[in-house]
Formats: structure tokens, sequence, C-alpha cells
């Protein structure tokens, strides 16, 4: 070891640093080393084990197709006997081939026939058309023999011994130093293997699993290993199923490792001799920069920041003690910023005021960063248009004034693109920005300009003004952004403050308080309105057909229509009233400070008539109306739930009643609303119960007197309440969604009506049947009318779909389409209560209407000279012309009939010939009638059960 070595290693330090390089070096290596070895020799076995499963599974597969291929060129070869193709490839893999009819006789294709022993079983696989396999003879080869049916004989099958050559392949094609064994798993019987791998092949057997295993050579020089594959044979041949074993010398598995140890070995000692040099040589230059940097550390420990190192060195320790100095002064100098920074977070995190936060820090912001001038200016979340500027006047640093302002956008946009210092100058006659015009006025002539960012969004600007152009180092430039961002996380903690209760409280499309916070100043009221006995109102308001806007214009209209119901309902209201929004399309108002109830209700009629006005939104336009519900305090409810609950149940009121008005709450609403929930709830399971029927009203061809028609009309036959009348339940259904189902029932049901009376031999062209609007808004309608059709095996011209003019109203394309595919596939639409709705003659020219049906309120009063007459008389001649029939509904009196056939009206129905009546009655009456009979004078029956 030479002298300079010596004495580096007298150091303790140097000591241990060459015995722990040392160490590091050796002991990592040598583990390395040791790992490595065995890491490639357990990969190699890994994946020459991997191999072997792999090379006896191909093996294994091999045999399989050469089998099967075996069989199939037999079968050809006793299917085409003499075609040469076929007998070559029989004789490549047969050493024999005969074959063997149905009565036994055997004739042979290759070789001498013989006599066949076939195994348990095997003619039932013959006749089910399956190859059989089995082995005959002893010893470490024996005879592979296999049979297979052919299609040309019924019975007869076709057998052969195998040749081993073609069955396990020649030796040149298997892997370099691989051998293969087949034995039967089951009987530990061995089909195939050389000599030294047959007890290795039986404890593979015995084992039955494909486990790796080794044996070694009777000279014991040399070990093999050996994995196995199974082959499942009974499946596809009958046979017990093979285990294939391959085997390779270990050595040749391994060779890859000896080579590598030839060359690790030496390359990890020449490695160690450098680690060693290099450590001695390292120990020298480390120990003396170190020992100084150690001493200026303790100095530093003893807050003495003015001493230096002035280590002079070429290399890292001489940049590292340069470091080191600069380090020094600049905690020095740190020092006392961050103990002012430590104090504005504690300001920060301990107050939620902004103003006081904004105070504290251009009170201390002198600690951190030296300016001559130094202002906060903030913008408003929900206006930054304006803005609020903080400053510490010259004259008085110890006092904080605020000035608001406007901001411009491009002042926003400036700091938005700003980075986190813009350094900004300007003459005397120069505008200026408002956050920088207070300062201005002081003497400032330069500013750093430190945007307050949250979220990509500027918030604020700190701003750190001179009188004279200054740069700022980068100690105090980092020491201003640290500033910026408190001051951010401050604002974002007060605004995200403000966002959650805004988001908590206020509805996002409208900007009105939702119910959370309507509710808790509905409380407020009602404790007041104790305290001082006063009165006030609840007005539930709900937007009548608002769904129809979403449905027919979409979504972002329906959102502008609802944003200007809110401004409409605001505009209707006190100040000291209260408005939100409960959510969709319902809004409620609290009116305050009553003394009658008149008032509220005025106020009600206001917000009804605003509502009823055209609605345009965007390039369209609606018109919705508003059904509103009234509450009074005390009266109607002492509590915030009474109070809703009774608004609401008044609002469903004026809905029933017609929508577009306001109804107060009275106590019999309580009583009709739960015999409505009642009446829904067993609606929803009179179907399953069988209690809904169908009668059906017979439809007269004033031309002929001959019945034509039937119109299929629902009843409910309710356990308790009796019969119920459908003007009670249908708009139940409706409303609810329930009417879809009882609609198909209805169509199901009177089709398979329809179906039952011609199988009887009832001469009926249709039956009309009532379709709901609701049932238009799926295209499956179509589909479904079409299946009950084909189950009935009904012609479509059976089935008269009748609709209302309300469905034509709302001019759906969707509606249109049905009605045509309707139409087209053959199905007569009749429109139901005409004149009644909103009647157009458009509908007639654009809708395929093939009938119209006068509704009954015309047919009441008919008489000869009176308004019905001329009202009756039009709409046919109309209809006529149109080339649409006429169908009277109501017909009551013979009067009545004799008038409308002489107007020229196609069909009649009415009690004036029969009331609606059950299937059995209706077919008696079909049965009985007969047009010729006396002028039409026997024309009801008794609508009894």
């Amino acid at each position: 070891m030479t002298q300079p070595a010596q004495q580096a290693l007298r150091a303790p330090i140097a000591r241990r640093l060459f015995l722990f390089f040392l160490l590091s070096a050796f002991v990592p290596l040598a583990a390395i080393g040791l790992l490595s070895f065995a890491e490639v020799r357990g990969m190699l076995a890994e994946q020459a084990e991997l191999r072997l499963a792999r090379l006896a599974k191909s093996y294994a597969t091999a045999i399989f197709e050469r089998l099967a291929f075996a069989a199939d060129i037999g079968s050809a070869a006793a299917d085409s006997p003499g075609a040469g193709a076929a007998d070559s490839m029989a004789t490549r893999a047969f050493r024999s081939l005969f074959f063997v009819e149905a009565n036994g006789v055997v004739r042979a294709i290759i070789g001498e026939a013989k006599s066949l022993d076939l195994p348990t079983g095997a003619r039932e696989r013959l006749a089910s058309g399956k190859p059989v396999l089995w082995a005959v003879g002893e010893g470490a080869h024996p005879r592979i023999l296999l049979a297979a049916s052919i299609s040309r004989a019924a019975g007869g099958f076709i057998a052969g011994e195998v040749k081993p050559e073609y069955l396990w392949g020649p030796d040149d094609e298997w892997p370099a130093a691989t051998e293969f064994c087949v034995v039967l798993e089951s009987s530990r019987r061995v089909l195939h293997c050389p000599a030294e791998m047959t007890a290795t092949a039986l404890r593979a057997v015995d084992s039955r699993a494909a486990a790796s295993s080794t044996w070694a050579r009777p000279d014991g020089v040399e070990t093999f290993r050996a994995r196995s594959a199974s082959q499942f044979m009974r499946g596809a041949f009958g046979s017990p199923d093979w285990m294939v074993i391959a085997s390779q010398p270990e050595g040749y598995q391994l060779a890859r490792a000896v080579a590598f140890s030839r060359v690790y070995i030496p390359v990890l000692a020449l490695a160690l001799v450098m680690v060693t040099w290099l450590t001695l040589r390292q120990a020298r230059n480390i120990v003396a920069p170190l020992t100084r940097l150690a001493a200026r550390a303790r100095g530093i420990e003893a807050n003495d920041f003015n001493s230096r190192l002035d280590l002079a060195r070429g290399d890292e320790f001489g940049e590292l003690g340069g470091a080191f100095d600069q380090m020094a002064a600049r905690l020095g100098r740190q020092f006392a910023s961050l103990n002012a920074l430590a104090e504005i977070d504690r300001l920060i995190l301990s107050t939620q005021d902004m103003a006081q936060v904004v105070r504290i820090v251009l009170q201390r912001i002198d600690s951190v960063v030296a300016s001559d001038f130094a202002s906060i200016t903030l913008f408003s979340m929900d206006d930054p248009g304006h803005a609020r500027t903080y400053f510490c006047p010259p004259e008085a640093r110890a006092s904080v004034t605020m000035v608001r302002h406007t901001a411009s956008d491009a002042d926003n946009a400036m700091l938005q693109r700003a980075n986190h210092n813009r350094v900004v100058s300007w003459g005397p006659e120069d505008a200026l920005s408002g956050y920088l015009r207070p300062l201005r006025e002081h003497g400032m002539s330069t500013a750093h300009l430190h945007p307050i960012t949250w979220r990509g969004a500027t918030c604020g600007v700190l701003v750190l003004g001179y009188r004279a152009i200054h740069e700022l180092t980068p100690d105090e430039d980092r020491s201003a952004l640290e500033l910026a961002d408190r001051m951010a996380v401050a604002v974002s903690s007060a605004w995200r403050d403000e966002q959650i209760y805004e988001q908590a409280h206020f509805d996002r499309l409208t900007a009105l308080p939702n119910r959370l916070l309507f509710e808790d100043r509905l409380e407020r009221e009602v404790v007041r309105a104790q305290r001082e006995s006063m009165q006030f109102a609840v007005l539930l308001i709900d937007l009548d057909h608002f769904k129809n806007v979403n449905d027919s214009l979409g979504h972002g209209y329906g959102d502008e229509v609802l944003r200007e119901a809110a401004q409409r309902i605001g505009a209707c209201i006190r100040n000291s009233d209260t408005l939100c929004r409960l959510g969709g399309d319902e809004f409620v108002v609290m009116v305050t400070a009553l003394h009658t109830s008149q008032e509220a209700w005025l106020i009600a009629e206001t917000i009804v008539a605003a509502m009823s006005r055209e609605f345009k939104p965007g390039d369209q336009s609606c018109f919705v109306s508003a059904s509103v519900g009234i509450a009074s305090f005390p009266a109607d409810g002492q509590s915030v739930g009474q109070l809703l609950k009774c608004a609401d149940t008044a609002m469903y009121r004026a809905k029933a009643a017609g929508r577009a008005q306001a109804v107060f709450f009275e106590e019999r609403m309580n009583v009709e609303t739960v015999a409505r929930a009642t009446l829904d709830r067993d609606l929803r399971v009179a179907m399953d119960r069988g209690e809904l029927v169908l009668h059906y009203q017979p439809q007269l061809d004033l031309r002929s007197g001959a019945i034509r028609g039937a119109e299929a009309l629902i009843r409910w036959q309710h356990p308790t309440h009796g019969l119920v009348s459908p003007a009670r339940f249908i708009p139940l259904a409706e409303e609810t969604g329930f009417i879809e189902e009882i609609g198909r029932w209805s169509i199901e049901r009177a089709c398979g009506q329809m179906r039952a009376w011609r199988l009887e031999g009832l001469a009926l062209e249709r039956i009309a049947v009532n379709f709901s609007p609701r049932q238009f808004r799926k295209r499956s309608l179509v589909d479904f009318v079409g299946r009950c059709m084909a189950e009935a095996s009904l012609p479509p011209a059976a089935l008269e779909i009748e609709i209302t003019e309300g469905l034509l109203a709302e001019r759906g394309k969707l509606i249109e389409q049905i009605l045509r595919e309707l139409s087209g596939a053959g199905h007569r639409i009749a429109l139901d209560d005409f004149g009644t709705g909103f009647s157009s003659m458009s509908y007639l020219k654009r809708f395929p209407v093939d009938a119209i049906k006068i509704d009954r309120v015309f047919i009441e009063g008919l008489a000869p000279g009176t308004d019905s007459q001329a009202i009756v008389a039009a709409v046919i001649a109309m209809s006529h012309a149109l080339g649409k029939a006429v169908v009277a509904e109501g017909v009551e009196t013979r009067e009545q009939l004799e008038l409308l056939r002489a107007m020229g009206c196609d069909e009649i129905q009415g009690f004036v010939l029969s009331a609606a009546v059950p299937p059995a009655h209706f077919a008696a009456l079909l049965r009985s009638w007969n047009p010729a009979e006396q002028g039409y004078k026997s024309w009801s029956v008794s609508n009894t059960d």
C-alpha cells in the first residue's frame, strides 16, 4: 500500500469508508455472482422443463392426429378400392389392413387378412361411427391396432395394424437429444419407449401428474430430466388415455450455465480489485473537504451565517463549498422572511375575514420582500369586472386603505397571460389600471405584478411598487410568489366556502333558492308567525304541459323556459316574499305578512296570468300554463311538512279542475288524495285479478241496416266499489302511465274476441279499440299491433284504431310516422270525439284519418232547425268531401237516427241500438239481427249480465 494511502486510512472516516466500500462491493458482487449463477441455472432448467412439456404435448398431439388420419385413410381405402392415392396413403400408415363385412367375412386390403379379437364394446362404437384403438402383444413395443367404420357398408368396418414408424414418427425428426416414451395411464403398459426410459415412464404413470422427474442411465454417467403430458384417447378412439414422456440430458439443458460460470468468475475477481483501488483513492480525496464542511455546519448550527469555507477546489467539493457559502448567506436573509411568512400562515388559517387577512399581509410584507409600496387587489367572484384594492399609504404604513373600482377585460386578460412576475412602468400621462392608480398617486413609477390565481382563474393581484426602476432578486421574486400563493389559498378558501353554500342552497339553473334553503326560511317564518300571531301563505306552482316542451323542442329549450318562468314569477311577487325552485317544473312562493287570504290569491292569479303568455325560447315559441295550490298558515298547517303537503294537494286539485288556475287547500282534498291513491293501487292489480273486462257497443250502417262493427269499451268490476266509471279511472291511468299496459291488454283481448266470434261464424267486419296518446310515444306500437293480429289470424281491416284530436295536436313526427304505418298496414283510423278538442281541418288533410266520429255533445241536442243540426250537417258534408266516413256517437232516439240518415251519415252507435254489452250479449244481438225485419224496429238489447 502506498504512503498517501496509508495516511488517508489513518482517519476513522477513511477507514470506515474503505471498509464500507469494500464490503458494499465484495458482498454484493459475490452474492450477485452466486444468485446470478443460480438464477441462470434455474431459468435454464425452467425453460428446459417448459420445452420438454411442450415437446411431450406436441408429440402426443402428433400421435393423435396420425391415428385420426390413419382412420380416415383406412376408411377411404375401403370405400374406394383401387383408388391409387388412397391405397398409397394407407400403405404408408398400415402394416396390414383388411375389411370386415357385416356377416363377419374378412377381406384383405393391405397384407394378409387375419382373425380379429375386438376389445369389449368395440362393435358398439363402430356401429355409432366411432373408431376403436387397442394394443396387442407383450414387451416394450406391442402392436397397435385400429378399427373404423366405413360409409359404404352398414355394419362393416376396416381394421389394421398401424406401422410403428408411421405412428411414432422417424427419430431424425425428433428435437436434438430428446427421446419419447408412450405409456397407457390406466394399465402402466408401455407402448413405445427406449429401454433406459421404461422405469421413468412407469413412475410418471404412477404419479398421475405431468410433474418433472429425473433418472440416470444404468452406468450412472449422465442424468436425464423428463416431463409428461396426458393425451385424452377415450372419447375419440375408445382407448385408455396415453401418457407421453419426453426426456433430455440434464447436461444438454444446462450447457449455457456452465459457459456462463467460466466467464463470470474472472470478471467478478477483476471487479473486486478495481473497487479496492478506487476506494483507497476516493477516501483520500473525501476526508479533507468533509472535515472542513463538518466544521462549517457546526458554525451554522450556532447561527453563524457570516463565516465562509472558501474551499478552492476544481471538483464537486469546490462547488459544494461555494454552494455552502451561498446557502449560509441566503439562510441569513430567509430566516427573517420565514418567520414572517409563518406568522402570516397562522393568521390566514385562524380567520375567514378576507379584509383582516389582507390587512395582516400588507403590514407584514416588509419582512418578506423589500418594497416602497405594496397593494393587494381582489376581484369579485360573481362579477370579475369589479374589484377592491387594499394598500398601506406611505405616510401611515400601519393603516390599510381600501378602494373600490372597476376591472377591465383587458386587465384581466393581461393578468391571465402574465407569469408570476410582470414588470410595469409608465410615464406621467399614461392611463393605468384601476389597481395601480392609488399607488401612483403616492409616487410609484415601477410595479412588479404577481397574479393571485386559483384553479387557473385570476382572482387578484399582488403589486410591489418602487419609486425607481428596481429588479427583484431571485429570492425576492420567490418570496413575492409565496405571498401570492398564500393569498390564493385564503381567497380560494373563502370562494370555496361561498360556492359550497350556493351549491347547497341555490338552484344552478335559475339561481333561485332550492328546497333546502326554502324549507329553512319557511321554518323560520313559521316560528316568527307563531310569535307575532301573523299569517302567511305557501304557493306551490307547477307548469302545465311542460313535458311537451322537453319532448318536442328539447331540454335546452326547456331550460330556457324554466329560467324565463322563474323571472316571470319573480316579477309577480313582492320583495319580502321568497321564491324557490323545488325541482323539475315546480316552483314555490312564500307570501309573508298577509292581512287576508285574498292577497295570496291575487298574487297567485297574477302568476297564472303571467305564465299563460307565449314563451319564446331561442328561435321557437310555445305555450305553457301554471297550476297553483295555496296553503295558508295557520289554517291549513302549522309545520313545514304540513304546509307543503297541503299546497301540493291543492295544486293537484287545480290540475284536475282544468289547469291554469289557483286553488286553495281544503280538508276534503286530503280525502280525495287518499281515495285517488287507493284507486291507483287497486287499478294496478285489477288486470291480474281479472276485474277489467271489455264490453262491445254495435255500430250500425245506416245504408244497409247491417251491424258492421263494434267499439270495445273497457269496464272495471271493482270487488268493493262495484262497476267503476271509465271517466274516473282512465284519466288516472293516463296520468300514472298505466294506460299503456291497459291499452296493450285491450288490443290483445279485442283481437282474441274477434277471432272467437269469427270461429263461431258471426259476421262482423271490425272492432274499434281506443288508443291512448301515450301508446304512440313508442315505435314498438306498430310491431305490437301486427303481432296481435298475426296471433289472432285476423286481417288488418278487422281492427279499427280510434284516436283523439289531442294526439294530432302534438304534431310529433313519430306520431305521424306510426299512424301512416298503421294505415298502410290496412287498419282503419278513426278520429274520436271530433269537434270537442283542437278541431282543425289541417288534421284531416295531413294525417291518414279514414273516419270521423261526431261527439255525443252535438247529437244530444240534434233536432230539426237547431244549431246542432247545422254543425252536424257541415261536418258530414266536409268529411264526405274529403273522402272520410262519418260515425255519430250517442244516438239515443229514433228521431235522431232518421235525421242523421237523412243528412247522409254513414254509421251510428248509441242506446237507440244497444248499450255496450258483454261479449255473450253482443253475440246474441248479432245472431238475432235482421236488417230487413220491420224497418229496424228491434234494435235494442238488454245490457244485463
